[in-house]
């Protein structure tokens, strides 16, 4: 069974009335409006008007209420980001999101997926944003933000799956395999400590601007993983970050000697058991969801 072919009339108007509802919000003020001398005259003749609003200001109500219900989802998707950089400033950034990679689906979170990349496409490599409070921070600190709502946002979404429990009959699959991450995990690099405070407005909601915490003198590292419905934060140390990064590219053999030569010498001596501790608990927490090739 198919659907029969619809009118000629009716692709154009829903052509038309789409073009319309992508079209950004007007920012020239200090508030969002739909700026309805732009409209296409045809649609606006096609529209009727009603007894209190014109055609075109109809039609603005769906174009305002279109951006502003993509807006308030990416902003619960992307919390820590939304609140350093205040409401304003994120729509911006947002509304170029949504221009690039408009929705095509009918799950509406799905708009946030690639939102820290276009975040990058967008933020000076060096320098520093403007926040709506005027304060600037560095660009480095809100794409770091991003990336840590981006995994929370991951993690939340991801179907549930059965973890890796290798057994003997495994053992020659490490030979030539590298390991696959679970979608119910993200491994977490922090400039800044954020991490745990997004992990705070998990339980504790807000609205308010935050200020940027003081940087950290050396990168940390985080498991983020879901167990049933609950969020949880591991501390990782730098070597064993290393270690589950290189797992993902390289057998276990040829991770384990590239992490022995990042090692120093004071490291190598401890490093083989502290290593294979690591691996073991990286089994008992579900991390990995089974082999895969290596990239050549």
């Amino acid at each position: 069974m198919s659907w029969p072919t619809s009118p000629e009339w009716l692709l154009d108007l829903q052509a038309r009335f789409s073009g319309l509802l992508r079209t950004p919000l007007d920012r020239s003020t200090t508030s969002l409006r739909a700026d309805t001398s732009a409209y296409d005259p045809a649609l606006v003749d096609a529209a009727q008007p009603s007894s209190t609003l014109s055609s075109a200001e109809r039609l603005a109500v769906y174009h305002r209420q279109y951006w502003f219900r993509l807006f308030t989802v990416l902003q619960g998707l992307y919390p820590l980001t939304t609140r350093l950089l205040g409401y304003w400033r994120l729509n911006g950034f947002a509304a170029h999101h949504l221009v690039e990679r408009p929705p095509r689906g009918f799950d509406i979170d799905a708009i946030g997926d690639d939102f820290a990349m276009s975040l990058a496409e967008q933020l000076p490599e060096n320098g520093t944003v403007v926040t709506d409070s005027g304060l600037r921070v560095e660009a480095a600190a809100v794409l770091d933000a991003a990336h840590v709502d981006a995994a929370f946002h991951r993690v939340t979404r991801a179907p549930r799956s059965e973890p890796l429990r290798p057994g003997p009959a495994d053992a020659a699959r490490f030979n030539d395999s590298c390991l696959r991450l679970s979608a119910g995990v993200a491994l977490v690099q922090e400039r800044w400590p954020l991490a745990e405070l997004r992990m705070s407005f998990v339980e504790r909601q807000g609205d308010g601007q935050i200020s940027l915490p003081e940087r950290w003198p050396t990168p940390r590292h985080w498991l983020l993983a879901r167990h049933a419905s609950k969020l949880g934060l591991l501390a990782l140390e730098p070597r064993e970050a290393e270690l589950l990064g290189l797992l993902q590219l390289l057998p276990l053999e040829q991770a384990l000697g590239r992490l022995e030569a990042a090692a120093s010498p004071a490291e190598r001596e401890s490093l083989p058991e502290r290593a294979q501790a690591w691996l073991a608990r990286s089994v008992r927490l579900g991390v990995w969801a089974g082999f895969a090739k290596v990239q050549k």
